[in-house]
């Protein structure tokens, strides 16, 4: 650890992971993932909030996010069709 210089800020540490909470939390699905666009005197044009830590993309970013997501989804789907499981 080193020393805080007086008068500095101190910088709080990135959010590197989340799971999730053990119950719902309320407002259920909006409330562990959304997105909605940015404003426009922001350079990225898309803010995805996942368990309340913001993410701000640029379209293409975004939608690579989809395209890994939705490929995840269906091989997770294949395993719930294995397992007898219901699909999502």
């Amino acid at each position: 650890m080193g020393r805080t210089k007086v008068g500095k800020p101190r910088r709080e540490r990135p959010v590197n992971e989340t799971h999730e909470p053990e119950l719902p939390l309320p407002g259920w699905p909006r409330s562990h993932a959304d997105s909605e666009l940015t404003g426009p005197d922001e350079d990225e044009c898309i803010v995805v909030t996942v368990h309340g830590v913001r993410h701000y993309l640029h379209a293409t970013t975004a939608r690579e996010l989809q395209v890994s997501l939705e490929k995840t989804l269906v091989e997770y789907n294949a395993l719930c069709d294995n397992a007898g499981a219901p699909r999502v």
